[in-house]
Formats: C-alpha cells, structure tokens, sequence
C-alpha cells in the first residue's frame, strides 16, 4: 500500500508541478500560497479535459513501466523510514527527473526493438521470396539432355577402352543415338542398346534441343492402351474399319493428323489410321550394333540376298535326250549327292548356264568332259554313277533326277552363274569376295 501511495503521490506531484509551469504559477512560494490556490481552483474548472488526458496517458505509461515505478518507489520508501526528516525539495527534484528518465528509457530501448524486430524478420522475407518467386523461372527439364548423335559419314567404332588401339565393341552409324555417361578426356564413355564403349568425341553431336532431336532422329511408335482398338482407312470415326489392334501391340507411326495418328500395321500389311485417344506415343532412336550383333546382321543379309538371288526363276527349256538327262543327273548326283533340292539344282544350271554362254562347248555331252573343268568326270566318280543310275532308288537319288529334269525344263536359281567350287575351297582362294557370290549350303556359286 505504501508503495502504491509513493507511486501515485509522485504522479500527483508531477501532473500538479507540471500545470503550474504551464499557468505560471510557483508551487513552492510562500507569498502567492493563496493566490496559487484560487488560481488553481481556476485552472481545474477550465482544464479538466486537458488533466483527463494527461491523466490517462500517465496511468498507461504506470501500466506498462510499473516495474521500473516500483522500484523507484521502494527507494523512496526505505529512505523515509529511514530518515523521515532528511527528505528536502532537491529530493523532489531527483524523483521528477528519474521517473521521466526511466520511461523515456524504456520507450527508447522496449519500443523500437519491437518495431525493428518486426520489419526485420517479416517483411524482408516476404519481399525476397516474393522476389525469388517473380525472377526465378520454372525449368523444365530436358528429357534428352545426355543424349548424342553419331556425325560420322558412315560409322563410328565404340571402343573397349579410351585408345585407338584397343578392341573394337561395336558400332555407332551416322545419325545413331548414344547416352553420354561419362567423359574421358577428348572420349566419351557411352551407352547405346546393348554396347558400352568409348567413342572421341568428335563424332558425337551434343546440345541439341528436344525438339529439334524427336523431329530430325527419332523414330515415332504407338503402344496400344486400350483391349480393342480399329484402324480406320481415313482419319475419321465414321470411316471403315480396316482391322483392329490391340493393348500393348507396338506399331511404327508415319503421319500425325490432328486427334489421328497414321500407323503401319505390318502384320496386316495395312495402313490406316488409330485415335490418338486410346494409344501411347512412343519415341525411339537409332541405336549402336555389337559386333555379335553384326555379325548376326551380315548373316541375316546374306542369307536375304541369297534367297533373292537364289529365288527360282524359268526361262525358256531345254531340248534334251534321255541320255542328257541321265549324263546330266548322275554328274549332278557325283558333285552334290550330300545337297538339299536347291544344291542340285543349282549345279544343274551351271551346266546348262555354260552350254548357253557361248564360252564352252554348246552341248552336255561336251560341256561335262571338256578337259580341266569337273574333276569327277577325269577321277571316275561320274562313271560310277552312269553305272548306278538304273537303279536310283534312295531319296537323295530321286531328288537328283527331279532337280536335273527341272533345269531341262527352265528352272533356273543361280541366274547366269558359270562356277562353283567347295565353300571352304572356294573361300580359300578368295573366290567369296567376288560380288556375285551366293552359298548354297555347302558350295559357293559365282
């Protein structure tokens, strides 16, 4: 209770000293005591708004610093009763200077660290990030941002290590695709279908935009993703069905029209159009060949180029005499009795080939004994056959005679070849780098 009294007497004091210095008054002279009191009974009827105020701004300033008001007051309270007389007016005077000391103190340090507290922590962050948000683009990242394209005329070798020396994996033709994994120097380390190897890197072209790659490398497919779907023969709903496809067949895309996509369908052999709707788009790329892959390749090649070269074509037949068609069989039957039908056949026409060429003798007869050119005619394997021939019976034996009566009779699968030898002899001496080679199981005709 003292310590409030102190602290509201000192408020008291300070709004009445206060007051009196505005109205001109001396609160401490003896002489105008009376006139202080008239005059300040005056001054409370005109000002009481004024006093309200200040009042009201005091109590709040007491609220929020009452701790440091309160400590004030209990120094004031220990020092009277410690000595109730020494308190003098130059005591006063401290008291009015300290109290306003304390608040201004407490506005000067309290306050703005409050204020700068705020502006400091919130509204820098919320500038920067609205700052962050407005500058920094969102990137899109590029799906094909490791991929390189082969720049060499026809290939380039993929390495086993980063030197021209070492083993040869594979090879990445012109316009191939390739992942770059890794960089070695001026080589890159990459990965393309079943090769990984070292490529310089002067053969591969990098950097190049997404779209720019899909349009001039990629190769478009679609994947099937809905259980049936029909191929139209126009791009149009209402247009007729040409044969229906279904979840998770892949086929090669040729044209995009609009919502259609115009797809190959192989199998069919039909062309026609698929909503874009019910399938999934694909894109792929060249990719690099191993050199098992290659050889493979080579193999299915050859083995194609054979077959069309080897397709059984009729031209016009031959006149024959029983005793050609027997001449003719048992030589076939010496030089390829261990050969399928196409074998027999094949050396058939390089007998009839030469009696039409105009290089040999123009009959059968002359064409087989002329000297130098069948061995079995001077080693006494054909004439064992001329013995036997009565009597071909076995499987082998009756496919011989039928492939010499179809050579007669214009079936021709050599064309206009003139030779043929052993594979392993004949490749021997080279003769398998002639252009117009073929195999046929175990000779080589050219």
């Amino acid at each position: 209770m003292k310590t409030k009294r102190t602290i509201y007497s000192i408020v008291v004091f300070i709004s009445v000293f206060w007051l009196s210095v505005l109205v001109g008054f001396n609160i401490f002279s003896d002489n105008n005591a009376d006139e202080h009191v008239n005059k300040s009974a005056h001054i409370s009827v005109d000002s009481t708004a004024s006093q309200t105020a200040y009042k009201v701004k005091l109590d709040a300033l007491s609220n929020k610093y009452s701790s440091n008001l309160a400590s004030t007051s209990d120094r004031l309270y220990m020092n009277e009763e410690s000595n109730p007389d020494s308190q003098t007016d130059q005591d006063s005077n401290n008291i009015i200077e300290d109290v306003p000391s304390i608040i201004e103190e407490n506005i000067i340090e309290d306050a703005p660290s409050i204020i700068e507290e705020d502006i400091i922590e919130d509204a820098p962050s919320k500038i920067e990030e609205d700052i962050v948000q407005d500058i920094v683009p969102e990137v899109t990242p590029s799906a094909y941002a490791d991929i390189g394209i082969s720049t060499a005329s026809t290939y380039v070798n993929i390495r086993d290590k980063a030197t021209i020396d070492s083993e040869i994996n594979g090879k990445l033709y012109k316009d191939s695709a390739a992942r770059i994994l890794d960089m070695v120097g001026d080589w890159y380390y990459i990965e393309s279908g079943s090769v990984k190897g070292y490529v310089k890197n002067d053969y591969i072209k990098t950097g190049i935009p997404d779209d720019e790659l899909v349009e001039n490398y990629g190769m478009h497919r679609v994947s099937i993703s809905t259980e049936g779907l029909n191929v139209r023969e126009k791009p149009d709903i209402e247009a007729n069905k040409l044969t229906v496809v279904y979840k998770n067949e892949i086929y090669p895309v040729i044209d995009f029209y609009d919502e259609w996509l115009k797809v190959d369908i192989t199998d069919d052999k039909v062309i026609g159009y698929v909503s874009r709707e019910y399938v999934e788009l694909l894109v792929d790329f060249e990719k690099a060949v191993s050199k098992e892959e290659e050889e493979e390749l080579k193999k299915l090649q050859e083995e194609e180029r054979i077959k069309k070269e080897t397709k059984v074509k009729y031209r016009e037949e031959v006149d024959y005499t029983q005793e050609e068609l027997k001449l003719l069989a048992c030589l076939v039957h010496a030089e390829a009795g261990n050969q399928s039908y196409n074998g027999k056949l094949a050396v058939a026409n390089v007998v009839l080939n030469r009696v039409k060429s105009g290089k040999y003798p123009n009959s059968i007869k002359a064409v087989i004994y002329q000297s130098g050119q069948f061995t079995v005619a001077k080693s006494g394997s054909l004439s064992k056959q001329l013995d036997k021939y009565e009597g071909y019976s076995t499987k082998s034996q009756q496919l011989t005679i039928k492939a010499a009566k179809a050579a007669l009779s214009g079936a021709n699968n050599i064309g206009s070849r003139l030779y043929f030898n052993s594979y392993k002899t004949a490749v021997n001496k080279g003769y398998n780098n002639k252009k117009t080679c073929v195999k046929i199981e175990d000779h080589l005709f050219w």
